[in-house]
This record gives structure tokens, sequence and C-alpha cells, in this order.
């Protein structure tokens, strides 16, 4: 190799060397400039964080508010409509059990009074009927009382003695003294 060419491939070198560096150089300022715009990124959503931060906070305090609200009127809707539906089949259940509960009355009526007509006891209708008669013959025996008195009689008849007894030579006498 010669001189000449020496130097050339030393300028090529050098000169490549330097390319190098300047591109390292450039690289490196980018870097730095990025590292920075990181950095001062970072900053500005601390510094946007802590002057956001309160109105943020209670911005999510109102939602979460809100969602409690929403789901509370929900929950309320919901357990009406199940009270509504308990409240349904608990009287449809009521009514049943009273359906029930009459048949079975009519049926234990019905098989008491067969005993009792087997028995031949009089029912509570017999019952009422008798004392709805006794109760006219009172009022029909008070009644001729009432006219009796008026009619003079004083009252009641009066009652004889066993010595008093009409006979054949008294009047209304039927002949001897036992043939009432």
């Amino acid at each position: 190799m010669t001189t000449t060419n020496r130097n050339r491939d030393d300028a090529a070198d050098n000169g490549a060397a330097e390319g190098f560096q300047a591109q390292a150089s450039r690289f490196s300022r980018k870097l730095g400039d990025s590292a920075e715009q990181v950095w001062l990124a970072g900053l500005g959503a601390l510094g946007r964080a802590q002057s956001e931060g309160t109105r943020l906070f209670e911005s999510l305090v109102e939602e979460g508010a809100q969602y409690q609200r929403e789901g509370r009127r929900q929950a309320e809707e919901e357990a009406e409509s199940i009270r509504d539906q308990i409240e349904t089949r608990f009287g449809q259940a009521r009514e049943k059990a009273t359906e029930n509960w009459q048949k079975l009355g009519k049926v234990f009526d019905a098989r008491v009074k067969n005993v009792l007509h087997k028995l031949q006891l009089p029912d509570r209708e017999e019952v009422d009927a008798l004392r709805a008669e006794v109760d006219s013959l009172k009022s029909q025996l008070h009644a001729t009382q009432v006219r009796a008195r008026r009619a003079g009689h004083g009252g009641r008849p009066r009652p004889t003695s066993h010595g008093d007894r009409p006979t054949a030579s008294s009047p209304g006498g039927g002949g001897g003294g036992g043939g009432e």
C-alpha cells in the first residue's frame, strides 16, 4: 500500500469515525430529550392529579352514590314485587284452606246428623222447631189464662182438696167419688 492510499484510508476511517460519533451524539441528545420529556410528562400528570384529584374524587363519590340509589330503588321494586307475589300466594293458600275446612265441616255435620238420625235423636233443626212450638204453646196458654181472669174466674181455677170431690148428690157429681 502506498502512502497516498494509506492517507486516503485513514481519512475515510476518520470520516467514518466522525460520522459515527456525530450519530452517537445526536442519538444521545435525542435520548436525553426523550427522557426529559418522559420526566416532564410524569411531573405534569402528578400536578394534574394533585389539582384535579379532589374534583375527580368528588365526581367518583357522586357517581358511586348514584349507583347506590339506583341499586336501592331496583332492590325495593323487586322486594315489593316479591312481597306482592307472596301475599297473593298466601291469600290463595288461605282461601284454599278455608274451602277445605268448610268442606270438612260439612262432612262432619253430615256424619253427626246421620248418627243422630240412627239413634233417633233430634237434630238442631228439630230441637229449634220444638222450642218454637213450646214457646207458641206457652203464649197460647198465657193468653187463655188472661182471658179467664178477665171473664171473672179470678185467675186460676181453684184447686180441690181430696175431701171436696163432688159426689152423686152434689151438683156436677158423677156418682160416687171415683169416676173422674
